[in-house]
């Protein structure tokens, strides 16, 4: 059975729709997948919106523009159910608790904090609790198929080498639930002083998520889906889409802009990425592996480590350096300085390195800015910058090898037909031209920058490079000039 022939007259339910990855299985399944029947989406009640405006306000969006053109019929599958991922019963009334139960034949679960640093009931709420309560409904559905929980490659992001097997985190997630039901912020912080090895409060949730699934889930259709760091399109619907600020993306996007210089991070650590079609691909494919296998309520559940570090791997000099070359090739129209990227080995030299070049100069344009009755706007973005860099350590600092033997035997085991239409190939990536159509993806849809100018813009370019060239020697000129006062 193809992937598009187990979709078709299925009524499937997202958590997380409202988000990039959500956002993307729902333009997925409408595209290649057009006999689903129905493609509910869970979300939190809104005031002042019907559930009709807030499907077009999630569909108002250029991911979508190929079925607008080509079938915009199609959006009527599209329904709307509210609810809280994080409540008793997913916050859904009576009514849709037995529509759940009588029509929902997949369930994908994309819905997460991704917050690092959550207060950890929220963290615990979100991505732990919220999978008890799809179990437990999915349990009462009565043409159940396939559960797919999108978890991520990070939740044993202290290892050198992850698998993809079941990691036994230090508490026991049934006992962390009963606790946040129970205990006082300050009791629960007392009991749990520490989640090392996470350190993170959102890694931590979500490795007692999967865990929870290993000890409930044996006798239930479901799979796991890890991505690793999920970055802008590779095709589909079109090269480049991106609709988030998150991992490489916010580090890429600064780095074009001229604004983020230094990075403490080893420049050959294998830096793991994959598109994000690739992961919608793979999560669709998941469901239709475990929809149509037989054994698949009488094993342990499946993993898939949706990574490239084993089959085409990067480094972060790759990775980084491709956002400064391609910020230079195309530049931004509000590029602020020339884009130039350093990698320091020890945190020291990259505090002194980012006092000089990105923090001074950004307090001597702020200062230049309000003489001028302007907003301030360089420490704000640079203060962003530490503390999103500072959360994401973690996966910046280690260099982590996801294996996939999983995730490739998947790609294996479907029809060429399947292999095109639900490609996560990762072998195709040519991996320079990807960081160009990423960079311009993220310049587009998420700097908003429409312009083409570039011949303008790269003498701008080489302005700014000229501009700093006189600013270091002034600035040692100067500096020697006082050194031999001394």
């Amino acid at each position: 059975m193809s992937i598009a022939d187990f979709y078709s007259g299925k009524c499937v339910l997202i958590t997380g729709a409202t988000g990039f990855i959500g956002k993307m299985i729902v333009e997925k399944l409408l595209r290649s997948c057009p006999e689903v029947d129905k493609i509910f989406l869970l979300a939190r009640a809104k005031k002042n919106k019907t559930a009709s405006e807030r499907v077009q306000d999630i569909t108002n969006v250029p991911l979508f523009d190929v079925i607008r053109e080509k079938n915009a019929e199609s959006f009527k599958k599209i329904c709307l159910i509210e609810g809280d991922i994080a409540k008793e019963n997913l916050g859904l009334s009576e009514a849709d608790q037995e529509l759940f139960c009588d029509k929902i034949n997949i369930i994908i679960h994309s819905a997460a904090t991704l917050s690092f640093t959550e207060p950890l009931k929220i963290a615990v709420a979100t991505n732990l609790q919220s999978v008890k309560e799809i179990m437990k409904l999915g349990r009462k559905t009565k043409n159940l198929e396939a559960f797919i929980h999108v978890s991520t490659a990070y939740t044993n992001w202290f290892k050198k080498d992850v698998k993809e097997i079941f990691y036994e985190p230090k508490y026991d997630p049934n006992k962390v639930l009963e606790m946040c039901r129970t205990l006082s912020d300050e009791e629960l912080s007392k009991k749990i002083s520490s989640i090392s090895p996470h350190l993170l409060t959102y890694t931590f949730s979500k490795s007692l998520a999967e865990y929870l699934i290993k000890l409930e889930g044996f006798d239930f259709p479901v799979a796991i889906v890890r991505p690793s760091i999920v970055t802008g399109s590779f095709k589909e619907p079109f090269p480049g889409w991106i609709e988030t600020f998150s991992g490489a993306s916010v580090l890429g996007f600064m780095i074009a802009k001229g604004v983020l210089r230094n990075l403490h991070m080893k420049k050959d650590f294998i830096c793991d990425i994959i598109p994000a079609d690739f992961v919608v691909n793979t999560i669709l494919s998941a469901a239709w592996k475990v929809g149509t296998d037989q054994n698949s309520r009488n094993s342990m559940p499946i993993i898939y480590n949706c990574s490239s570090s084993t089959i085409k791997p990067i480094t972060n000099k790759d990775l980084f350096k491709g956002f400064e070359e391609n910020g230079r090739k195309f530049p931004h129209s509000d590029v602020i300085w020339y884009p130039k990227i350093n990698f320091h080995n020890t945190a020291l030299t990259a505090k002194i390195a980012v006092f000089l070049s990105q923090k001074l100069p950004s307090h001597l344009i702020d200062f230049g800015l309000k003489a001028m009755g302007q907003k301030e706007k360089m420490i704000r973005t640079q203060n962003y910058i530490y503390n999103y860099y500072v959360d994401a350590k973690f996966a910046t600092t280690n260099s982590i090898i996801f294996q996939s033997e999983n995730f490739v035997k998947l790609g294996r085991e479907r029809s060429e037909t399947d292999l095109k239409e639900f490609d996560f190939d990762v072998r195709k990536i040519d991996w320079k031209k990807y960081f160009e159509t990423y960079h311009l993806g993220l310049r587009h849809y998420m700097g908003k920058d429409h312009s083409e100018n570039y011949d303008e813009l790269r003498r701008k370019i080489e302005r700014l490079k000229f501009e700093e060239f006189i600013l270091n020697g002034t600035l040692l000129a100067g500096s020697v000039y006082l050194l031999s006062k001394l």
